[in-house]
């Protein structure tokens, strides 16, 4: 070999060792707020980490719209979705998700009844009746019935500008009893009549919130009385010093999922980031943060979750006996018909 040749060899191998080299980037779209923080930081931040990965986040109040208006347009951008469980069953049947990877994701690892093989599970949480303790002291509503009792209780309410959760709750207020809200719901009448409650306390409520953060806002500045919100959001304000409490009696019981929308830059790379972001610990490390439970049971095994945190998860023993687990199936079939009759109740 000649000399130059050497030299060239040399200079073309120092030349490639000095190039930088760029991490495999993989966007995920969250609900932002307190919730997104705490999936970076127990869940995708240290899988990113593990996995050399460079994760960029994106913030979106309704993931369900985010979805479909990526893969309708054909510009899809990120290539990990959070969604509720039902919203994820909805995003399956439109054909919005690419399906799972079972050989990259242990699709077997959640119960069978919360099993996707579009959108995975990876917690629990509680759509709870939540109170300012400085207006109702130790005298606060005790059932979805007196949050609707103004009289008795009167002060600013806040609900979220959608119809998840709202109906079951709606008619939990009406007297349904919570193991026969979908046998309700699937008569014709069903969702008439949880239109008809709802508009019945729509002059009494001051804010529809549109996000999570929102809702929290509204407890810890006290702009709201009485706030359907997620458990999670009322633990967090409650846990910061805020006037707040709230009750798991009544409440409506809900997974959240990670999908990969159809034509995701990075799909492979996606498919792996749920796996690495939904092993046991990283699940159970989750509520070090906000008060949502784990999916997969391995994640109470050997004390992942502490014995006194149990008391903040919806899914806890103590806490799920008077709740509706809310049935992704009648959203699937009917959550665009109750969408639809609940913004024409909040518009008129």
């Amino acid at each position: 070999m000649s000399r130059l040749l050497r030299i060239s060899l040399t200079a073309i191998a120092v030349s490639a060792a000095s190039m930088p080299v760029y991490a495999q980037t993989v966007t995920i779209t969250t609900a932002g707020g307190d919730y997104g923080n705490a999936m970076k930081k127990a869940m995708w931040g240290p899988a990113a980490k593990e996995l050399g990965y460079d994760v960029r986040e994106e913030t979106q109040s309704d993931g369900l719209a985010a979805v479909k208006m990526q893969v309708t347009s054909g510009a899809v951008t990120t290539d990990i979705i959070h969604l509720g469980s039902p919203e994820g069953a909805q995003a399956a049947a439109q054909s919005l998700l690419e399906p799972l990877d079972g050989k990259i994701i242990d699709l077997k690892a959640v119960p069978v009844g919360a099993r996707s093989d579009y959108c995975y599970p990876f917690d629990s949480y509680g759509t709870v009746m939540s109170w300012n303790t400085k207006t109702y002291g130790e005298n606060p509503p005790k059932s979805w019935a007196e949050f609707w009792d103004v009289a008795k209780f009167p002060g600013r309410r806040a609900l979220r500008a959608n119809a998840q959760d709202l109906i079951e709750i709606a008619l939990l207020s009406d007297g349904v009893a919570p193991a026969d809200v979908y046998s309700v719901l699937s008569t014709p009448e069903g969702l008439g009549r949880a239109i008809k409650r709802l508009e019945a306390i729509k002059p009494n409520v001051s804010v529809w919130w549109t996000s999570g953060a929102q809702s929290a806002q509204l407890l810890k500045d006290g702009e709201a009385d009485l706030v359907v919100t997620w458990n999670g959001r009322a633990q967090t304000v409650k846990a910061d010093g805020g006037a707040v409490d709230y009750t798991f009696k009544g409440s409506v019981i809900g997974t959240d999922c990670l999908g990969v929308p159809k034509g995701a830059p990075n799909k492979e790379a996606a498919m792996k980031l749920i796996a690495a972001m939904t092993q046991p610990a990283r699940v159970a490390k989750l509520t070090d943060f906000i008060a949502y439970g784990p999916v997969n049971p391995a994640a109470y095994q050997g004390g992942l979750v502490p014995q006194d945190r149990l008391k903040t998860l919806a899914t806890a023993p103590e806490n799920a006996g008077t709740s509706v687990f809310s049935n992704a199936d009648w959203w699937l079939k009917n959550g665009e018909a109750a969408q639809k009759a609940f913004d024409e109740m909040t518009s008129r």
